[in-house]
């Protein structure tokens, strides 16, 4: 069968609609670039059909894949455009819908998305507006290699998992009950761990997830709202954030005792209690960040101070050669010698790895350095990094995180 190719811009979308009652390609159908074709019809690809969208491709209403859609590879061409006249727009099919680039828009009642095939992400996904609901519809939307999104709010997200098919740094695009609420993670070393992660504004307090069973530093947790986070690989070691939002998160947990301070907490089913993990708070942002080796149920919570700090952590570098923050100052850690200390960038990439900081003037002095980093004898650049620090002190193992701003 030969190739159909639609070249003639002039084609508009009241002529489509007139033309036909339902846009059904049935064979080999390419969407050249610099080409739109638009259908207020339902789109219905089906089993024998073949369609390559390197133009734009405008959707008014249903869409149902259940032959090969895809683009061309290494291109930035081929944009799938969901804009709904009336209603909300189903996204159906058997086969995954290969699709670089996707702008969702349907300011009909929400959700306006009604996602029950899985579609594939290669490029860059526009929440403009619409919520995607997955959840009751069992598709699944996945980002793949370099595929990022934007605009992403309390208006348009996604409600459900939303996977993530690669290693690099990612913030899940997730919501429920008409909040967005992403979670985000790291940049890790392996390429063939996926994660997936959706947000669920409900109490994670439950029979099987009892918040009167936690560990003793922990004060309260958020009964408002968690986190599921899944992992393909049984061990993982990625960074993990999460956010607090006054619209969503209880006040008891943002503004908690003073004795208390935010982090994230873990449903642990080997010891089916609750548990916390040492976390960086960036009350600016209104983040925390913790290292995490386990998947599993996530959510804040409040946690009692321990016992006092040994050490005192300077989190300034200037390495300028004046004299004054020079280098990464922990006060008090020459006591500590048996001690570890990794330094990440922005994206999760660690640059800095080395023990027995602070002895025989072993110091960051904000340059890439230690065993396994990037770039390695290079400076830095200005910005903010995080730091985590682990030392063998006076009663117990410690750890300290936090961020460190390097000048």
């Amino acid at each position: 069968m030969d190739k159909l190719y639609i070249g003639a811009l002039a084609l508009s979308v009241c002529s489509i609609g007139k033309v036909m009652a339902q846009t059904v390609n049935i064979g080999e159908f390419t969407i050249k670039s610099g080409t739109v074709v638009s259908t207020v019809s339902n789109f219905d690809n089906t089993p024998s059909g073949d369609v390559i969208n390197d133009g734009t491709l405008l959707l008014y209403s249903d869409y149902n894949n259940d032959g090969l859609l895809s683009f061309t590879p290494n291109t930035n061409t081929g944009l799938t455009y969901f804009k709904g006249l009336s209603g909300a727009q189903k996204i159906t099919g058997t086969i995954i819908s290969e699709l670089n680039n996707v702008h969702f828009e349907n300011k009909n009642t929400q959700p306006a998305f009604l996602l029950a095939g899985d579609i594939s992400i290669s490029g860059l996904s526009e929440f403009d507006k619409g919520i995607i609901d997955n959840t009751n519809y069992n598709g699944i939307l996945i980002f793949e290699g370099n595929a990022s999104h934007k605009s992403a709010c309390n208006d348009s997200y996604v409600d459900g998992y939303v996977v993530r098919n690669n290693n690099k740094d990612f913030e899940f695009p997730i919501g429920n009950g008409g909040y967005f609420r992403p979670s985000a993670i790291s940049k890790i070393a392996s390429k063939d761990d996926i994660f997936k992660s959706k947000y669920l504004l409900q109490n994670s307090d439950c029979q099987t997830r009892p918040h009167s069973q936690k560990q003793k530093l922990i004060d309260i947790i958020d009964d408002a709202e968690y986190w599921e986070f899944e992992s393909t690989q049984r061990d993982i070691d990625v960074a993990l954030t999460l956010s607090w939002n006054e619209d969503t998160t209880p006040d008891n947990i943002i503004n908690g005792q003073k004795d208390s301070s935010i982090a994230i907490v873990r449903w642990d089913d080997a010891d089916a209690e609750w548990k916390y993990y040492t976390t960086a708070v960036d009350q600016a942002n209104k983040v925390a960040t913790a290292a995490i080796k386990n998947q599993g149920i996530f959510t804040l919570a409040r946690i009692f101070a321990d016992i006092p700090d040994e050490v005192i952590v300077y989190n300034g570098v200037s390495p300028n050669g004046d004299g004054l923050n020079d280098f990464f100052r922990i006060d008090g850690l020459e006591d500590f010698p048996e001690n570890s200390l990794q330094i990440y960038n922005r994206w999760g990439v660690k640059v800095y790895e080395t023990s027995g900081y602070g002895v025989n003037n072993n110091w960051f002095r904000g340059y890439s350095e230690g065993r396994v980093t990037v770039n390695k004898g290079e400076k830095l650049p200005t910005g903010t990094y995080f730091y985590v620090l682990h030392y063998k002190g006076i009663r117990n193992e410690k750890e300290k995180v936090g961020y460190l701003y390097v000048n």
